[in-house]
């Protein structure tokens, strides 16, 4: 069966991050590439294998020879690039965050629905590649915790280095969404919608956010006007519950846990290789014995190679296979309206309802 053939668009870093997806010999190759920096497109098609470099986007999707699109722009082009791609009749793989609010994904499902036969995917689910996901997701489905009524989800991480610097959209949440709610948190919630499956229906949010700050007059992050911390109590539709911490750059380490408890077991993960027990630890009792706690050999962290390419090569085999990708629209539709309520209630200290 021949290879996916992919237009990318858009040359920054995290396209050259991509870039292996396209020359490791399985299903994806690239054959065009746009970015308005024409050097950094040359770059990447270089890096890539494809032999067609342009400024403009809209000639990668009037290319007959493009099947699928790899979009590696700032967010807030990814809603206009995705519908021009879908009534183009291309599949698409688009990054993170998919886009700004929930009516725009309301807006792709619209054009979606004239040409159901095209596969989408969001990159945020690039931490569904391992064993730990898998594995999570099968303990769930298959009720081994009995009736799920506890998800606990932080996640700390590192101060910014010295010096550090962004792109200014970055910092812009009229162009990206927010901050570490809207770049890294997208994994998250990318992530417990993998997991949870129908389980992840959020209904009511309470949430806080908080900008960035200087740690020192040394360390600054390059990202003040953004948020730097979240946390947010959710009540997903079956009565589960989900709190959820995000921080980043603050005074202490960084540390990463997730807890999922239910009223036969539960157990420990992380969702990337920095926790203080990587892998995933199931939790039982036994009859009258003692807790057990079982280490599940299947449960593999995620390989950071594996897990930068793993949305390409999940776009290509739901096209090869003719499936649904490990996200869809229909998560990011739920993500999105966790996103906007999250957003609301942290604006006025109140619970606010979800939207279908």
């Amino acid at each position: 069966m021949p290879p996916v053939r992919y237009g990318i668009i858009g040359a920054g870093a995290i396209a050259q991050y991509m870039a292996r997806a396209f020359t490791e010999g399985r299903d994806s190759v690239a054959v065009a590439v746009a970015d308005v920096n024409l050097e950094a497109a040359r770059r990447i098609a270089a890096e890539t294998g494809a032999t067609n470099a342009c400024i403009y986007w809209r000639a990668v999707l009037a290319n007959p020879a493009v099947d699928a699109v790899y979009i590696a722009t700032p967010p807030f082009l990814h809603k206009e690039m995705t519908i021009a791609a879908l009534q183009a009749g291309k599949h698409v793989c688009c990054e993170k965050p998919f886009v700004l609010t929930q009516a725009d994904v309301r807006e792709v499902m619209a054009v979606h629905a004239t040409v159901p036969h095209l596969k989408f995917t969001c990159n945020a689910s690039r931490f569904h590649e391992s064993g730990v996901a898998r594995t999570a997701r099968e303990l769930v489905a298959n009720g081994k915790l009995g009736r799920l009524y506890r998800v606990h989800f932080e996640h700390v991480t590192a101060a910014a280095k010295p010096g550090a610097v962004l792109p200014a959209w970055r910092n812009d949440p009229a162009k990206n969404g927010g901050g570490i709610s809207f770049d890294w948190g997208v994994y998250d919630l990318a992530w417990l919608a993998y997991v949870l499956g129908g389980h992840f229906r959020p209904r009511t949010v309470f949430a806080t956010l908080d900008n960035y700050f200087p740690l020192t007059a040394e360390r600054v992050p390059p990202c003040l006007d953004v948020d730097g911390r979240l946390a947010a109590e959710i009540i997903c539709d079956d009565g589960l519950t989900i709190h959820w911490e995000r921080r980043a750059s603050e005074h202490g380490p960084d540390r990463h846990n997730i807890e999922f408890r239910g009223t036969a077991g539960g157990f420990d993960t992380c969702f990337v290789p920095m926790g203080e027990k990587p892998g995933l630890h199931f939790h039982a009792f036994e009859g009258a014995a003692d807790l057990k706690t079982t280490t599940l050999p299947e449960a593999t962290p995620p390989n950071w190679d594996d897990t930068m390419v793993y949305s390409i090569r999940d776009l290509s085999r739901a096209i090869l296979e003719d499936r649904q990708p490990s996200n869809t629209l229909a998560d990011n539709l739920r993500i999105h309206g966790l996103f906007d309520a999250l957003l609301e209630s942290a604006r006025t200290r109140q619970a606010v309802t979800v939207a279908d």
